[in-house]
């Protein structure tokens, strides 16, 4: 028998919105059809048991939009409350009662008093009109129009993101989704707001037309003295009142809590955690509330134990504070975490540990930054505390293995440091798990370049060499596509594959975004140029080896090439410029071989690598001098 009603019940929840049309319509009826005390009643607890639900979800929901029907819900509560108003007002006129719900609310109210109740249900009429429903009406009009003003800016960073590679198209599609319900839900709940705001002002005038129309009512139809006609039409109307303005008052807190909702996360954990995170705080309110105690005629005995108890809390905090710090730091790490190589990793003195969710809140434009320069996805950078470093010192590791540290001024060169970082081992970063995700969004646009070119001539391990090759030296890889169109051109080839060749090939095609991202919108290369017969000794020297492309000069010439390429450097930085040095396609590579251990931020192109359009002005020349 049990599992019939309970099939029943499951067939019934699956028509959900056919009864939530009958539920429509049914308060619709109850402006019309007159109701008996006992389905009064019955209506009246849902009203107030619907209204405390609602509260209760604003409350307890993670974000505003898991409770997206909430405007929807405001419609029919508000609804539903006129009508429960319509039918009482109706049976208080016509029989002079109204259930034992409204009749039990007005006697413990009055308590003998009608002036009193008609007092209390004034101030509570006005608590709920003009600071709740008013402040909650007003906090969604400017939530509504604040979305709408950012959602253009919130569309271009989320494209924005797409490009850089740092969302997939359905990690975009949702959040597109995402953008759109936000939107719609703080444009519903601007119009949401002006149901409360009528529904109190159309409670004041049902209970005015209650108190008047009662009396005229009982003294006219009723023959009923004054004084008792004056008590019992003021109590049902207080009664009926505080019966259905209570419930309004609680949706109209819930609509306020609701688009007041700045931070994720149910409002019982983050409002205790924010308001009693401070020791200090709770410190000198503690102070401040027993210095007033004693102001002669204040009551000492009842602000001492209070202040007593803030001190008390503030003293417990503190150390509890200090625990988890001190645990942190002395907890030894298991022998996973030991072993563990993060790709990018940030460790911090302790003096700088505090600086650690601050950094944190930087890394995603960070990686926007760099992905849209280089064209990669930058990985998690892991940040953690290392005992043994100085205090304010930090380390910055790739791979496990310490790359670059210093100590730390402001956070803003630490953010800066680790960018520099990042981007200057790039190349470091990408691996074939990366080059894959990439030839696929590729593929997905132009999948007739993949399908010739892998793994027909290149596999992914050549590929990711070539775009090693261009990340070493700051060449983005960001349009792919074009430098797999650069890549098969250049086959089908006979023979064992030049990486190094084929790297050279795509810089040139890669020309026009190699001069926009050296000299930008000057347009003017500040060059260290080379006497031929220099470019000519280096073609000489190169050699390739099993291990690669080298060169064989003697060590004093190239000593010599790097001292006065250094020098030349320094003086045009004097000035202000950013040399770079311009080379014969032949020469580029092996020069850059040369030099890059001991100048490795120089940049050295060749004439082919820039556009036409460049105006190259000499800032030094590497003459025949240095050949020894």
């Amino acid at each position: 028998m049990t599992r019939k009603w309970h099939e029943r019940i499951l067939k019934m929840g699956n028509q959900s919105e056919a009864w939530l049309a009958l539920s429509v319509i049914g308060l619709i009826l109850l402006l019309l059809i007159p109701l008996p005390p006992f389905l009064l009643d019955a209506l009246l607890c849902l009203s107030i048991v619907f209204s405390v639900m609602a509260l209760l979800l604003t409350i307890y929901v993670e974000n505003a939009l898991e409770f997206s029907a909430f405007p929807s819900l405001l419609l029919f509560l508000t609804l539903f409350r006129l009508g429960l108003n319509i039918a009482s007002t109706r049976m208080i006129l016509t029989k002079g009662r109204a259930g034992d719900i409204i009749d039990t609310f007005g006697n413990f109210v009055i308590q003998g008093s009608p002036l009193v109740g008609l007092v209390l249900f004034a101030l509570l009429t006005v608590i709920n009109f003009v600071v709740v429903t008013k402040g909650a009406g007003r906090v969604a009009e400017v939530a509504a129009r604040f979305t709408l003003e950012a959602l253009p800016g919130k569309q271009m960073a989320i494209e924005s993101d797409v490009s850089a590679g740092l969302f997939s198209q359905d990690d975009a599609k949702k959040q597109r989704e995402k953008l759109e319900a936000e939107t719609e839900f703080y444009g519903s709940m601007d119009g949401a707001s002006k149901f409360v705001r009528g529904d109190a002002i159309a409670g004041i005038l049902i209970i005015v037309i209650n108190l008047i129309g009662g009396m005229l009512v009982g003294i006219g139809a009723h023959k009923l003295p004054l004084k008792e006609c004056l008590y019992q039409f003021t109590r049902l109307t207080v009664g009926d009142g505080l019966v259905t303005q209570i419930p309004a008052l609680l949706i109209s807190v819930a609509s306020g809590i609701i688009v007041t909702r700045a931070s994720r996360g149910s409002l019982g954990k983050t409002l205790p955690k924010q308001i009693f995170h401070h020791s200090k705080v709770l410190t000198l309110a503690g102070c401040i509330l027993l210095g007033l105690g004693f102001i002669p005629g204040m009551p000492l005995l009842v602000m001492a134990p209070i202040s007593g108890a803030l001190f008390l809390l503030s003293r417990t905090l503190n150390k509890k504070q200090k625990k988890e710090a001190s645990s942190s730091h002395v907890k030894e790490e298991s022998e996973d975490k030991i072993l563990q190589v993060y790709s990018l990793e940030l460790q911090l003195g302790v003096q700088l540990i505090e600086w650690a969710e601050h950094f944190h809140a930087q890394i995603p434009q960070m990686r926007r930054e760099i992905a849209s320069s280089l064209g990669i996805v930058v990985p998690a950078i892991h940040v953690s505390d290392n005992l043994q470093l100085s205090p304010k010192n930090y380390t910055i590791k790739i791979r496990g293995v310490k790359v670059d540290g210093r100590r730390a001024t402001t956070l803003l060169d630490l953010q800066n440091h680790v960018k520099e970082i990042i981007s200057q081992h790039a190349y470091e970063l990408l691996n074939r798990q990366d080059v894959a995700k990439m030839v696929e969004k590729v593929r997905a646009f132009h999948p007739s370049i993949v399908d010739e070119l892998i793994p027909s001539f290149l596999n992914l391990g050549q590929l990711l060499r070539i775009l090693q090759n261009l990340l070493k030296e700051q060449i983005p890889i960001r349009d792919l596509s074009t430098i797999l169109e650069l890549l098969a051109d250049q086959f089908p080839v006979k023979g064992e594959v030049d990486l190094s060749e084929l790297t050279e090939h795509v810089r040139q095609g890669l020309a026009r975004g190699i001069s926009e991202r050296f000299f930008g919108e000057e347009k003017i290369a500040h060059a260290i140029l080379l006497d031929p017969k220099v470019e000519q000794m280096i073609k000489a020297a190169q050699a390739k080896g099993s291990l690669g492309l080298s060169t064989s000069l003697r060590p004093q010439t190239a000593q010599k090439i790097i001292e006065t390429l250094n020098d030349q450097v320094k003086k045009a930085q004097v000035k202000g410029l950013k040399p770079v040095v311009l080379t014969e396609g032949y020469s580029r590579k092996p020069l850059k071989l040369l030099v890059e251990k001991e100048i490795p931020s120089l940049p050295i192109l060749s004439y082919k690598e820039i556009t036409s359009e460049i105006e190259v002005r000499s800032v030094g020349t590497l003459s025949s001098e240095v050949l020894l």
